[in-house]
Formats: C-alpha cells, sequence, structure tokens
C-alpha cells in the first residue's frame, strides 16, 4: 500500500470521526498535516505523470519551472507543528537542510539539461521527484510525526 492510499484512509477516519463529532481538539493538527501530505504528494504525483516526452526544450522548460516553483514553496511553508526542544530544533535544521541538499542537486542537474531521447526528461524528473519526497517526509515527520501519531495514537 503506498503512503498516499494510507494518508487518505487515515484521512477517511479523521473526517468520519469530525462527522460523528467525536474528534478531539488536539486531532485537528494531525489532521491539518494530513491533508497537506496529501496535497503535495498529490501535485508531485501529477507532476511526474504529466512530465512531457519528448526534446523541446520549451515545453521541459516550462513543466520544470512548474516544479521546482513548487518545490520552493515547499520548502518554506508550514513551518509549525507539535511544540519541541531545543534537539527537536536542530533536527528540524538538519532535516530542512537535507532536503535543501537535494534540490540544490535537482537545480544543478535541470540548469543543463538537454535530452538525448524523448523520454530522458520524464525519467529525470520522475527520479529526481521520488528523490525529494522521503527527505521531504522525514522534514515533515519533524514537525508532526505522522507514523507515530498512527502507531501510539500520540498527538
Amino acid at each position: 500500500m503506498s503512503v498516499l492510499t494510507t494518508f487518505k484512509e487515515k484521512q477517511s477516519e479523521y473526517n468520519s470521526r469530525i462527522a460523528a463529532h467525536i474528534i478531539q481538539p488536539r486531532e485537528n493538527l494531525v489532521l491539518q498535516e494530513l491533508n497537506y501530505r496529501i496535497c503535495v504528494l498529490e501535485t508531485f504525483q501529477a507532476f511526474s505523470k504529466s512530465a512531457p516526452m519528448g526534446m523541446k526544450g520549451d515545453a521541459l522548460s516550462y513543466h520544470y519551472q512548474l516544479v521546482d516553483a513548487y518545490v520552493k514553496s515547499v520548502l518554506s511553508e508550514r513551518q509549525f507543528g507539535a511544540k519541541t526542544d531545543a534537539d527537536g530544533k536542530k533536527r528540524r535544521e538538519a532535516a530542512h537542510q537535507s532536503l535543501e541538499k537535494v534540490v540544490e542537486s535537482g537545480r544543478k542537474q535541470f540548469s543543463s539539461f538537454s535530452p538525448s531521447k524523448p523520454e530522458q526528461y520524464s525519467q529525470a524528473v520522475s527520479k529526481y521527484i521520488n528523490a525529494l519526497l522521503p527527505v521531504w517526509m522525514q522534514y515533515r515527520d519533524t514537525y508532526i510525526n505522522l507514523q507515530e501519531v498512527f502507531q501510539n495514537g500520540k498527538q
């Protein structure tokens, strides 16, 4: 089962709890994070699936500009979550730096990208997204660790 599928199932459970008026106030932060991650994962999935096949620089460049603009927003948005101590703040900073390194590596790769075959860009952007997402998930876990919440019921 994919992470996205798991998240959607959990989202459905939370929405059922809301409909039944039994959700706890602290669970709202988890639901917000869950909704956010689903949105980001679906957006990157769409970017990956819609990557142009071909060698026309304009189409490839435009698609990558969209991907990069979205990545830029993901780097800076929603920097809130559960309160943490100094060690937690250091983990957040280290995870953010790791994410920035993956982004910079991708930017370098695509700054002079020139495909030699029609499917090369599509493959490369999918590979970039697949490298980015696990690091982004680790970063997000420094704010709200959804796996821990799902396993232990902690908020």
